[in-house]
């Protein structure tokens, strides 16, 4: 052979090893078919591996072998016209190893022409990895949907113009609507008047990124018109680029909480067994009263109010009877005042009558008759002082409220005395 030929064929023997190196270099598995025979041409060293094959086999590899242990979706054999005729796209195979395990493969077949001869190109590579991944995320996926439906407290995607987007079925009970009619509907629409503005600045602060959440405390307004308080922790949602997609809200029913707070506030002002305001509700009644009198120019008229034989009816008929008789007089003292007169027990025997806003003594005098009319208040000695005249401030009013009390109590009982006892009207 000539030189020049020795050489030429040199070189091509060298770019010939340098495509074969580049092609078993790939992480693909390679295989390169004639159309005409269906005959393996050539075959990289990822695809004898993935296909468990021997490359000292080569020349007599027979693509239709290849194809039998191929299984598409349907369980079905790709024939190798099938192939040829396929989008140049990844299709999804499983291919069977001798063991009879299964390894899912992304298979790409493309059509080539090289030197007068149909080829078919295919490119194959080990999709478990993919596969697992997908199966992970496909669960994921699935154990999301189950926490955002089954979730205890209510979830919902809220879009960034107020409407409920989704919603579980907790959410849904707690605003007493059915599904359907409440993704119909705007946050807005369902929000207690009097929290639609708290709700819009909390949206606001979110979408300017001032807090990455927001906890508040709001009423929605139930189907049927009554409202339930809640607890709404609020946060937005955003693209891997930073855009706002959608708020996400979490809710929790809390008006069995607010309703025990109330109590609670109740009865740190009230009196357990007659429901009557206790000695610190009487305070903040009384210091309201005075500053409205004092504004008003009126006068203001504190009874101190004692049962005189609540002792003997304890020890004549127990002290359940005695109970008793300190709940029928607080019933009867509430029903003969004014309905802006406040009644209060302040301990033991002992009442307080609060009368607002009277003009003069006498006023006072009249509505003490009617009091000391009731059969329960009957055995009771009442003492009466008057704003301003017999003090300026609460406590000073008690303090001769009770004064005057002993006083009646001296006189007899079943009666009142006025701490001041001038013809001041």
């Amino acid at each position: 052979m000539a030189p020049d030929g020795a050489e030429r064929l040199a070189r091509l023997e060298d770019e010939l090893a340098l495509a074969r190196a580049a092609l078993d270099g790939s992480a693909e598995g390679v295989v390169v078919v004639d159309t005409r025979t269906w005959r393996v041409r050539q075959i990289n060293a990822p695809a004898l591996v993935l296909l468990e094959l021997d490359g000292a086999a080569l020349p007599g590899i027979g693509f239709d072998a290849i194809c039998r242990r191929l299984r598409t979706e349907d369980g079905s054999t790709p024939t190798p016209a099938a192939l040829l005729l396929a989008p140049p796209e990844d299709g999804a195979y499983r291919f069977i190893r001798a063991d009879g395990g299964a390894v899912p493969v992304a298979l790409r077949a493309t059509r080539a022409r090289v030197a007068g001869r149909d080829l078919l190109v295919v490119a194959l590579r080990d999709a478990s990895a993919r596969v697992r991944t997908a199966s992970e995320l496909g669960a994921a996926s699935t154990r999301c949907g189950i926490t955002f439906s089954q979730a205890a407290i209510g979830l919902a995607h809220v879009t960034l113009d107020g409407r409920w987007s989704r919603v579980n079925a907790r959410l849904a009970a707690i605003v007493g609507y059915p599904e359907a009619e409440l993704l119909a509907l705007t946050v807005r629409q369902t929000t207690h008047p009097d929290d639609t503005d708290n709700d819009a600045l909390a949206y606001r602060r979110l979408l300017d990124g001032d807090i990455p959440y927001t906890t508040r405390e709001k009423r929605y307004v139930r189907k049927d018109g009554t409202p339930v308080w809640v607890s709404v922790n609020s946060s937005l949602a955003r693209a891997a680029d930073g855009t706002p997609q959608y708020f996400i809200a979490m809710v929790e029913d809390i008006t069995e909480r607010k309703r025990s707070e109330r109590r609670i506030r109740h009865l740190a002002t009230h009196d357990a067994m007659t429901g009557l305001p206790n000695r610190a509700g009487l305070q903040q009644h009384l210091d309201g009263a005075l500053r409205a009198a004092r504004a008003a120019g009126l006068r203001v008229g504190v009874a101190f109010v004692d049962m005189d034989k609540l002792k003997q009816i304890n020890d004549a008929q127990g002290h359940e009877a005695g109970d008793q008789a300190l709940v029928d007089l607080a019933r009867q003292l509430r029903g003969q005042v004014r309905g802006e007169d406040m009644v209060a027990r302040i301990g033991g025997d002992e009442f307080v009558i609060v009368l607002s806003d009277v003009a003069a003594r006498a006023d006072i005098a009249a509505i003490l008759d009617r009091v000391v009319r009731a059969p329960a208040a009957a055995a009771c000695s009442i003492g009466v002082s008057v704003f301003p005249d017999d003090g300026m401030d609460a406590r000073t009013l008690l303090r001769h409220a009770d004064t005057a009390m002993y006083r009646a109590k001296q006189a007899g009982g079943a009666g009142y005395a006025f701490f001041h006892s001038t013809g001041t009207p």
